[in-house]
């Protein structure tokens, strides 16, 4: 039968017994752990040997000290003598064998020569007759004498056929102190060595088939080949153990005996050591190990018999690491663990650790001490998870408060790598531990929103339901509002959340309002930070705050709460929460048209990268894919975007409606129909059975771009309170406007129009947000234009139009720049008479055509024009020239052309440019810069306030001649006439060789002077 993942072993093992029965022999050592088949691999060459004719001779050593001396060769002789014809044992120096026999009298041991020689001289004697293959078995026990014959026959038998076979366990005469380690070495250098390891996952499988009768399945073989690191023996005596339907975590009587065994051999430091290191678990980290393990102790080991024994191990104090590491170095040494780098080892069987932890008088106890000692640094060596699982094995032994600090931990930690399973599980057994019912409703509360991620809704109203029971014993109305407002937040339940929700109002602040619920849960979310006791309490009440403020009205408001929000989440070291509101003060900044928010994101995904988690790296991932195509990027977000589906977000529940949204978002403005097509089915789907709030909106909205009004008409109920999506209204209001002003466009439809302006007029300057950043709907101006101009008001739409147009450019956002520019272009149509022709939309259509365009890319310019797409390098003339065009028909003074940076009044006429009175203002302004920079937090705060004392000190010389002397305006003027026109000239004298068409069409609609103006109708993409 083949031996199991030893094919090369036995290959070399083969080899040398045929060459032995040809020509010669020599000496091979077979070494490995008990029980990794040693035994086995020779005995399969053993009988290969007899099959070729050979005599095969064995010998076992024996563990005990009334053994004989020579006991192995003892037993070799009387096989030889057995086994010798009478010629063969005729030529053998039988007198000293028989002393060795114990055959004669003994009045003195035999000299140590005579005796080797007649040993050596006997088997070769037989060897020219026959081959001979000598087995000598666990020679770690032999006796020196033993060794020294061995060693002498090896060197005397080379050219004989024989060979010499020895086994023997590494791991227990590499120690230091084993008696057989000085006579093994010189051995080894002589001999033909084969170190047996474990069985791979493959040879364990094949073993366990083979001993079980039947396959395991791949995750029971990952199981026992970590629990027995593919020992044979163990693996065979495991997989009886599932044959007979037991458990494969038990330990079978058989290997049980061995690993207490062997580990009654170790140095009783080492295994002091050890038995610490069980309590860690399978693999540890040397200074963890350090600050948790026992002193070593002047006490002996106890026997395998005794080692179950409580009160057998010491109670763990922190010894030098030093001493850790030499005592690490001989258990590496004895193959009981092994270094897995970084400062971390692991135990080479998990069968060893658990025969070492089962020893333990108090495991509880131990346990305790390693979350008392893994305070501060020393708890970033050991995973969340971990730390937990010794706070749940401490307990009573450890307070309940500081074992539900770590447990909770670690449940956070585990939901910020996506493993929501295994964070409620965290979390139940928090609650369980939790004493006293205000920490029993915390831990209840983040319970419940973990199981409302996970989709599992019933179960996390069960939770808030008890938690709210709970609440409503005590006096103090607070726990409950914390309850209501958790309830609102996660659960799905509309009508038992708002009585509780109204409930909680009554005892929290008074008698309910007739308002609606949204409105109720912001008051109390208020009133609820107002008066937090612990930062936990403000939070709930900043997060429903910030959630029911979520209209576009509210973007102030919610800029500060996430600048709350932040404060709070870096004092409590709420890395889940901080990194959230960081994400949502940047959705709040492009809510508010403030192109810092691409500072912001910046940040937010500089703290994502550094907290590292899956959560974390997810969020940053999809962040920057909404950037990405709000910027026209497409690439880029759609890579985002599936970094965002790698990284496993699909077990949250918020994740589907935000993967077709973002999908959706970043097909329409490419224009890609086909796909927009398989996608609006799915929308279809999740309208039908209402699990996406803004399905039908996006399904109205893709009709639009497409030019089908009456499809889109089906969801034209953008206002209506009993739409289904009503409790996401607050979130979706944005979207919703969008939808009536496109639509009222579309249909030419005035009623809609004006409602749709009336809605929007509040919000200038700001942006249509929605769905907390997942949907960008472009500048308020934009769609203000777009009403105006079905109502006829070309003037106020050219306006807001321009506005949408500037304010897209600040933000960076190309697609919807664009779309402002094919509505202005609309725009100048009808002011000249003409029809509006098509509704511009945000898509850009197959058989649209080429887009003219004047875009700088760096240091080159792309400008396309009637077809032609030419590059050119950058030049101040072509950064005049594009000034013109994102203004057309307006008169852009030459000097503002000259210096875009110089003061307004700068440019008025020719008065002073600076008088007396802005003189005094400019110092006055210096001055307290000055003292602002000296006071400033922060060198981020330093940086910007000196960057504005540079532009002040820019400004002023701009002004001011030389001493002081103040310029005049005129001066100034003439300079940037002259300046300007030139700079103009060039440019589109070099433009008539690269791109001639366009080079005209510039001369005939760009006049050049004290003002400069472009009244040409084309209105190129910017």
């Amino acid at each position: 039968m083949r031996l199991i993942g030893r094919d090369h072993p036995a290959g070399v093992l083969h080899a040398e017994v045929d060459r032995a029965t040809r020509s010669h022999g020599g000496l091979v050592l077979v070494a490995g752990e008990p029980g990794i088949g040693k035994t086995t691999l020779v005995t399969g060459a053993a009988e290969q040997a007899r099959q070729r004719g050979a005599l095969v001779l064995a010998g076992s050593c024996w563990d005990s000290d009334s053994a004989p001396g020579y006991w192995p060769w003892v037993q070799v002789v009387r096989a030889l003598r057995r086994a010798a014809t009478a010629e063969e044992w005729a030529a053998v120096d039988r007198a000293p064998l028989a002393v060795l026999l114990g055959e004669a009298p003994v009045e003195q041991p035999p000299e140590n020569f005579p005796l080797y020689d007649a040993v050596t001289t006997a088997l070769v004697a037989v060897s020219h007759h026959r081959p001979v293959v000598v087995v000598l078995e666990d020679l770690h026990w032999a006796d020196p004498a033993s060794l020294k014959l061995l060693e002498f026959a090896a060197r005397h038998t080379w050219f004989e056929r024989l060979l010499l076979v020895g086994t023997y366990r590494d791991a227990e005469v590499d120690a230091e102190e084993h008696p057989a380690r000085p006579l093994l070495t010189p051995l080894l250098g002589r001999a033909t060595t084969l170190a047996l390891t474990g069985l791979d996952p493959s040879g364990v499988r094949e073993l366990m088939t083979r001993t079980a009768g039947r396959e395991p399945d791949p995750e029971l073989v990952a199981e026992v080949h970590r629990r027995t690191g593919g020992n044979p023996f163990f693996v065979e005596q495991t997989a009886r153990l599932w044959h007979g339907d037991g458990p494969v975590t038990a330990v079978a009587p058989g290997v049980r005996d061995a690993v207490r065994r062997r580990l009654s051999l170790l140095p009783d430091p080492v295994g002091e050591l050890l038995a610490a290191a069980a309590v860690l678990g399978r693999e540890f980290d040397r200074r963890v190990l350090a600050a948790t393990a026992a002193p070593p102790t002047p006490r002996a080991l106890p026997t395998p018999e005794a080692l179950p024994t409580p009160g057998a191990l010491p109670t763990p104090t922190a010894p030098p690491t030093p001493g850790v590491d030499r005592l690490l170095e001989q258990a590496v040494r004895a193959r009981l663990v092994h270094d897995v780098g970084g400062g971390r080892f692991a135990f080479a069987h998990d069968l060893v650790r658990e025969a070492l932890y089962d020893a333990l008088p108090d495991a509880g106890e131990r346990h305790a001490a390693v979350v008392r000692a893994l305070e501060g640094d020393l708890a970033e060596l050991v995973l969340p998870a971990d730390l937990a699982r010794h706070a749940h094995l401490a307990g009573d032994r450890l307070p309940a408060d500081r074992a539900v600090d770590v447990i909770v931990a670690a449940a956070r930690d585990a939901g910020s790598r996506f493993a929501f399973e295994e964070a409620v599980g965290h979390y139940r057994r928090a609650l369980a531990r939790a004493r006293g019912p205000l920490r029993r409703i915390a831990v209840a509360v983040e319970l419940g929103a973990e199981l409302w991620h996970v989709s599992d809704h019933a179960v996390a109203h069960r939770v808030f339901d008890e938690a709210a029971d709970l609440a409503r014993s005590l006096a103090d109305p607070e726990p409950l509002a914390r309850v209501a407002l958790a309830c609102f937040r996660f659960g799905d339940q509309r009508e038992a959340s708002e009585r509780l929700l109204r409930e909680a109002y009554g005892r929290f602040i008074g008698p309910p309002p007739d308002v609606p619920v949204e409105e109720l849960a912001r008051r109390m979310g208020v009133r609820a930070a107002e008066v937090a006791a612990d930062d936990t309490a403000l939070a709930s009440g900043l997060w429903v705050a910030h959630d029911t403020s979520a209209g576009i009205a509210d973007a102030e408001q919610r800029l500060a709460l996430t600048d709350e929000l932040i404060t709070v989440a870096r004092r409590s070291g709420d890395h889940n929460a901080e990194q959230f509101a960081s994400s949502l003060r940047w959705v709040a900044l492009v809510e508010l048209g403030d192109p810092r928010y691409l500072d912001q994101l910046h940040a937010f995904v500089a703290l994502a990268d550094r907290l590292g988690a899956t959560r974390y790296s997810f969020s940053s991932a999809i962040d920057q894919s909404i950037i990405c195509t709000l910027h026209g990027r497409y690439a880029e977000a759609e890579a985002m975007l599936a970094k965002a589906v790698d990284l496993g977000a699909r077990g949250h529940s918020w994740f589907a409606v935000m993967y077709l949204h973002l999908r959706w978002a970043l097909l329409l403005p490419q224009g890609r129909f086909a796909e927009l097509d398989e996608l609006t089915a799915e929308l279809a789907a999740e309208l039908a059975a209402s699990t996406h709030p803004a399905a039908g909106l996006l399904l109205g909205l893709t009709a639009l771009e497409r030019g089908d009004v009456e499809a889109a008409r089906v969801h034209l109920d953008p206002l209506d309170p009993s739409a289904p999506d009503e409790r996401h209204r607050l979130a979706l209001g944005s979207l919703r406007l969008r939808f009536l002003a496109q639509f009222a466009a579309a249909a030419g439809d005035r009623a809609l129009a004006a409602r749709a302006r009336e809605l929007l007029a509040p919000h200038r300057g700001k942006w249509l947000v929605s769905l907390y950043g997942c949907d960008i709907s472009g500048p308020v101006d934009l769609w203000l234009g777009v009403a105006d101009l079905v109502l006829g008001r070309c003037d106020e739409a050219v306006a807001e139009l321009t506005a949408a147009r500037r304010s897209a450019e600040r933000m960076r956002a190309r697609p919807w720049a664009e779309l402002a520019d094919r509505h202005l272009a609309a725009a100048a149509r009808v002011r000249h008479g003409a029809a509006p022709g098509v509704v511009p939309t945000l898509a850009r259509h197959a058989d649209a055509g080429p887009a003219d365009e004047f875009r700088r890319d760096g240091e080159v310019w792309a400008l396309s024009f009637g077809g032609v797409t030419v590059r050119v390098p950058d030049s101040k003339g072509l950064r005049d020239l594009h000034v013109l065009l994102g203004k057309p028909g307006e008169a852009v003074p030459a000097a503002a052309l000259l210096a875009p940076d110089a003061v307004a009044f700068a440019r008025l006429g020719g008065d002073p440019v600076l008088d007396d009175e802005a003189k005094a203002r400019y110092r006055r302004r210096l001055a307290l810069l000055d003292e602002e920079i000296d006071r400033a937090p922060d060198d981020d705060r330093a940086a910007a306030l000196d960057r504005e004392r540079a532009a002040l000190l820019e400004e002023l010389r701009a002004a001011a001649g030389l001493a002081g002397r103040t310029r005049r305006l005129g001066d100034e003027a003439e300079r940037a006439r002259k300046t300007v026109t030139a700079r103009i000239r060039d440019a589109l004298r070099k433009l008539d060789a690269r791109h001639p068409g366009l080079a005209a069409h510039l001369r005939e609609t760009v006049s050049t002077g004290a003002t400069c103006v472009y009244s040409g109708r084309v209105h190129f993409l910017l």
